[in-house]
């Protein structure tokens, strides 16, 4: 330790500075320094990193680090490789433990660059690796004589959250420490500076936060990491997405995409602070899982880490998410069976029994035949007609209202009264249901699910190829559903639009007419608004939900789900 001999004159920085009182008392030096900024920072864990020279410094501030209550792992260099902290980052990311990974790194300016140009080779292949230049938070305690203006421009400066603090290369010396008098007055009055790396426009550079002492004092101004505050501090992300209306729509004139979901990535894109580039899969499919286990489309996409995240109606199911993570639903949504109307001409002939349902009119006959045979029985076995002739003129009034030949009995004429009510009421009924079919055409669809369109032998069926929906075909056991996928099996083989993944050629085979797509229902909805020949029947074949997709256990789905 060095004994505190500095003057009390020593003077303050310009500036408005918040003092704060050292956290050990009666000592000073480069661990009682470090130490006073961790607590400040309210670091309840760091890791030290140290090289042959600072292990001394390293090893003393992990003591006072101990005594304060803060856990301390010391590491040389050439323990703490960037596997290790690749690991310490997937640990943390496993146990959704979402609080940043501190380091405090000890050695010489050239020492720390080489040691950070090495873990942080950025790219979207380690998205864990790749974290780390958000989540992770560096005290570089820098011993160098001169300026410190190299670490602006190193290629470790990738990382957002740096702060520094330079010291004399003569508090190396262990002896250095025993003496018992140092003038800090010669640096600045005493005062260490704490820079940050600041992100600009087109460069970063290094700005004062603060200052500190051997003996522990702070000056604070700014937040020490305010980068970590500023989301990914303008990087690009590489998006991938298909058109689907209304909520990915691409104009080809000028080559850029909007809807309802680029609308949200740009929201995020502003809220976040990324830019971003949008591509999408050769193959053109949403992602279903192959024979070997991998996955089509925008799934695999992210799978392969080819793309940074997926903004696009991506439904979420259970086999995606063992491949890849999903943000909290954006959009619900269900299933529909889209069809051509049938032609109202092609059974015009039925308007005059349209009217009555062919039940209604099979209860007709039967009311005929009962009715008839009741009126035989009563009328010959009735005694009253012992001595009456020309009975069986009474069958007459069966079919006609009132007449010259009316039943005598009391059974015929309630039982022929009954009757003349019950056609009176047929005739009403029958004459405003012409009436309303004759005014408003009602649209009565084939089928109503898909139990029912497997069952007609006159239409065929599809749906888009690496879709949700040919994943729920192929693995589902209903026999409806069993039916409906060797259907769109044996229809793909004479015509491979059945499973065209582009929803437009889906379109154009149910205009053909005796064809039915299923897919979403809101897509569906606006593909009818500009085509009165078309019709839908609701499915509860699934409930879709839309969610922005990124890499299998990133670290940044909880900050994109927060959003």
């Amino acid at each position: 330790m060095i004994k505190n001999t500095t003057s009390t004159e020593c003077l303050l920085p310009n500036g408005n500075y918040l003092f704060r009182e050292p956290v050990v008392q009666n000592v000073t030096g480069v661990a009682v320094s470090l130490m006073s900024v961790i607590v400040y920072l309210k670091w309840s864990s760091v890791c030290i990193v140290h090289d042959n020279e600072t292990e001394y410094q390293a090893t003393l501030l992990h003591e006072m680090l101990s005594a304060a209550g803060i856990f301390g792992n010391v590491q040389r260099m050439e323990q703490m490789t960037s596997q290790r902290i690749d690991d310490l980052m997937s640990e943390k990311t496993t146990a959704h433990d979402d609080t940043s990974l501190n380091f405090t790194l000890l050695c010489s300016l050239n020492v720390c660059q080489n040691y950070l140009a090495k873990p942080f080779d950025y790219g979207r292949k380690h998205v864990v690796r790749s974290s780390l230049i958000h989540n992770s938070r560096w005290l570089l305690g820098i011993f160098h004589n001169g300026d410190t203006y190299e670490q602006e421009t190193n290629y470790s400066t990738v990382l957002d959250n740096v702060a520094v603090i330079k010291f004399p290369t003569s508090f190396l010396n262990k002896s250095q420490h025993h003496t018992d008098t140092i003038n800090l007055c010669d640096m600045k009055d005493g005062w260490l500076p704490i820079n940050t790396l600041m992100w600009e426009k087109k460069s970063r550079r290094l700005s004062i936060v603060g200052y500190t002492k051997l003996s522990g004092s702070l000056l604070t101004m700014k937040e020490f990491f305010p980068n970590s505050k500023m989301g990914f501090n303008k990087r690009k992300f590489l998006v991938s997405t298909l058109p689907w209306k209304p909520f990915v729509n691409f104009n080809e004139k000028t080559n850029t995409y909007t809807g309802f979901t680029m609308d949200l990535l740009q929201h995020l894109a502003l809220a976040l602070n990324f830019t971003y580039e949008i591509t999408r899969p050769l193959d053109g499919k949403w992602g279903s899982q192959m024979e070997n286990g991998s996955w089509n489309g925008l799934i695999g996409h992210l799978e392969r880490r080819d793309v940074d995240l997926v903004a696009a109606p991506l439904t979420m199911t259970i086999q995606r998410e063992n491949a890849v993570d999903f943000a909290i639903p954006y959009y619900y949504d269900s299933a529909a069976i889209l069809l051509k109307k049938p032609d109202p001409n092609a059974k015009k002939w039925r308007t005059l029994i349209d009217p009555l349902s062919k039940y209604v009119f099979l209860c007709i006959f039967l009311f005929i035949t009962v009715t008839s045979l009741f009126l035989f029985v009563f009328e010959k076995y009735t005694p009253y007609y012992r001595r009456m002739e020309e009975r069986d003129k009474i069958f007459s009034t069966f079919l006609n209202i009132g007449g010259e030949h009316l039943a005598g009995s009391s059974s015929g004429r309630t039982l022929l009264s009954s009757w003349w009510i019950f056609c009176i009421i047929m005739m009403a009924t029958y004459s405003r249901n012409l009436v309303a079919f004759l005014t408003v055409t009602k649209d009565k669809l084939p089928f109503s699910d898909i139990a029912g369109l497997v069952e007609l032998g006159s239409y065929k069926w599809g749906t888009q190829e690496g879709t949700v929906f040919e994943t729920i075909f192929k693995a589902s056991t209903r026999p409806d559903y069993v039916k409906f996928w060797k259907g769109v099996v044996a229809n793909n083989k004479t015509n491979p639009n059945i499973l065209s993944a582009d929803g437009d050629v889906q379109v154009r085979l149910v205009m053909e007419g005796n064809y039915a797509y299923v897919g979403d229902k809101t897509h569906f909805e606006l593909t009818m608004a500009t085509n009165c020949h078309l019709a839908m029947v609701p499915s509860d074949i699934v409930s879709m939900q839309y969610a922005i997709a990124l890499p299998n256990n990133s670290p940044f789905t909880k900050i994109f789900s927060d959003e």
